[in-house]
């Protein structure tokens, strides 16, 4: 038979395995469910309590690595301030940033690849080419 303990946080009665996460854990009073949602909503938190700038280099830090292209930090603030916040594709009010040569396709993620857009050019856009993108409107 298998034992059951109760989740402090959601109150469900859970095989006693679920509360088991190695030699530090050993009393967890949190369901395993219980505890990947907490860590998910800090890192939200902790993200969420960082400058825009910050939050914005971390997170191209982490897709360039993974896209395996070259990252050099640079500030979102500093783009967006020389372009007057202005769509460099239809002149409309920038709220994005686009990398012209897309990080999926071995664009770098450093200053000279990008320009800022907005949401619906950037979002149209996505991961296509310039020239690409410009073929989707004849």
């Amino acid at each position: 038979m298998t034992d059951i303990k109760v989740c402090r946080q959601c109150g469900r009665a859970r095989p006693i395995a679920e509360f088991i996460a190695g030699k530090a854990k050993r009393n967890a009073s949190n369901c395993s469910t219980c505890r990947r949602k907490n860590a998910a909503d800090h890192r939200r938190a902790y993200y969420a309590s960082l400058p825009t700038d910050r939050r914005h280099e971390l997170t191209h830090r982490r897709r360039a690595q993974a896209a395996g292209v070259v990252h050099v930090p640079y500030s979102r603030t500093v783009i967006l301030h020389r372009w007057r916040n202005a769509c460099c594709y239809c002149n409309g009010i920038a709220t994005h940033l686009d990398h012209v040569r897309p990080i999926s396709r071995g664009g770098a993620d450093r200053e000279s690849n990008i320009v800022p857009a907005c949401a619906a050019c950037n979002l149209s856009k996505g991961a296509k080419t310039l020239a690409d993108w410009a073929a989707t409107f004849s």
